[in-house]
């Protein structure tokens, strides 16, 4: 098994360095002269005003170091886990009923690890960093991290088995806002017209395998990480303890999320851009920025998660279309909001095609299509919703009648098979409704 593991990273890193070649560069339009990239001391974006009837309740500038704790806590799957949810886990069903024991030989062949902390006034957040051990010495040979330098929390994820994420610690009330600032973000994309840069094929290695857990129908053999590589600028999570886990189960757990993933492949990019000088969308796989509201009208790929709804100045659209692209040493400022009946997102700083702007969007819980699992509470959904039973290698409703689903927000690297790279949260503020 280990013989083939490498012989598949050999003959991916082959393909994928003749197609990083061959590719051309994202069809998007050069920036506009106020929209190139600054050295990244310049001031920071405004994002869009709290409105009237919010008070801030915490503001984290990441002064203070992490108190990361010095030994990891082996994380052995099954019902017993902390980290255990559904049939996604990292040992769960949906995968062992897919493939078999290729699967299990797979998961076998490495030992994985956690960290949880708390961090900030009162402990209000809560880091959760993941390590693969592959050589099962009882050691992660690496784990995602933070570190506090300068006034910000700078994500470190060297290999892409690595995850850190950092999540609000108790779950969210019935209205809040949330903002956070993001910076230099690096992970992967194009420089200057190549997806090869820096000794990196879209900041990756070249060899990275999305190993055990992203396979397909048709084959068991596990897909090449290259193909996709970002971050989390804000999520909203539907499960009690977010935290990084493979990106399946991630998928299959937002409400909402901006977030981005640079991606290529042999029949070009995935997702596309709004351009708002020609007025369409542009494929272009390379640093896009998204605001999205995941769709619960129907539980969607069990591969790739809920079809989304995604909001671009040219209005809404169905599917990969996305609102703008993050520029290289720039800031931007993400926020959340839910007011009781609906949420509303923001993303604010120098953009790629708008130069620097705000964009802002708010979507009701059940306008057409409703937001998936959107509910705290089994009375705030109707009688009559969205509800599938489905197998995936063991029965369950997707949205069943008395559920409820608690708010949390995290950002970071939530995958454990996906993404390598670098970026810095500059802060983090929370809002709750000011009754006085």
């Amino acid at each position: 098994m280990r013989r083939g593991a490498a012989r598949a990273r050999e003959a991916s890193a082959r393909r994928l360095a003749a197609l990083a070649l061959v590719l051309p560069a994202a069809c998007s339009r050069a920036p506009a002269p106020e929209a190139l990239g600054a050295s990244g001391g310049g001031p920071k974006p405004a994002a869009r005003a709290a409105g009237a009837g919010w008070k801030l309740v915490h503001h984290e500038t990441f002064d203070a170091p992490f108190q990361e704790p010095a030994a990891w806590t082996e994380d052995r799957y099954g019902d017993e886990s902390p980290y255990h949810v559904d049939v996604f886990d990292e040992d769960g069903e949906f995968f062992s009923a897919r493939g078999g024991e290729v699967f299990r030989e797979g998961l076998r062949r490495f030992r994985s690890f956690r960290k949880s902390f708390t961090y900030g006034e009162g402990g209000w957040l809560t880091v959760e960093l993941y390590g693969r051990d592959s050589d099962r010495d009882g050691v992660p040979e690496t784990g995602g991290r933070f570190e506090a330098a300068g006034g910000k929390a700078r994500l470190v994820s060297t290999r892409h088995y690595d995850g850190a994420i950092l999540r609000s610690t108790a779950p969210l009330p019935a209205r809040y806002r949330v903002e956070v600032t993001v910076s230099n973000i690096d992970f992967g994309g194009l420089r200057e017209g190549s997806w090869t840069h820096g000794g990196k094929t879209n900041g990756y290695d070249g060899d990275e395998l999305a190993d055990p857990w992203r396979f397909s129908d048709r084959s068991t053999a596990p897909q090449s990480a290259v193909f996709g590589n970002g971050v989390y600028f804000l999520c909203i999570t539907d499960y009690p303890r977010p935290a990084p886990h493979n990106n399946v189960f991630i998928h299959h757990h937002r409400k909402v999320v901006m977030d981005t993933d640079s991606n290529f492949g042999e029949d070009g990019p995935w997702s596309q851009v709004w351009n708002p000088s020609t007025g369409r969308a542009e494929r272009d796989g390379s640093r896009y920025v998204s605001m999205i509201w995941l769709r619960g009208d129907a539980f969607g790929s069990p591969w790739t998660g809920n079809g989304f709804t995604s909001y671009t100045a040219g209005g809404w659209k169905d599917g990969p279309i996305f609102v703008d692209k993050y520029l290289d040493r720039e800031a931007y400022v993400f926020t959340v909001e839910r007011d009781g009946r609906g949420y509303a997102m923001s993303a604010a700083g120098r953009f790629h095609h708008g130069g620097r702007t705000t964009y802002a969007a708010r979507r009701d819980f059940r306008e057409p299509p409703v937001t998936w699992h959107y509910n705290q509470r089994p009375d705030e959904i109707e009688a009559e919703h969205p509800n599938e039973t489905v197998d995936f290698g063991k029965t369950f409703e997707t949205w069943p009648a008395g559920s409820a689903y608690p708010d949390h927000f995290f950002f970071g690297d939530p995958h454990i098979n996906y993404y390598e790279g670098t970026a810095e949260f500059d802060d983090v503020k929370l809002y709750l409704p000011d009754d006085g």
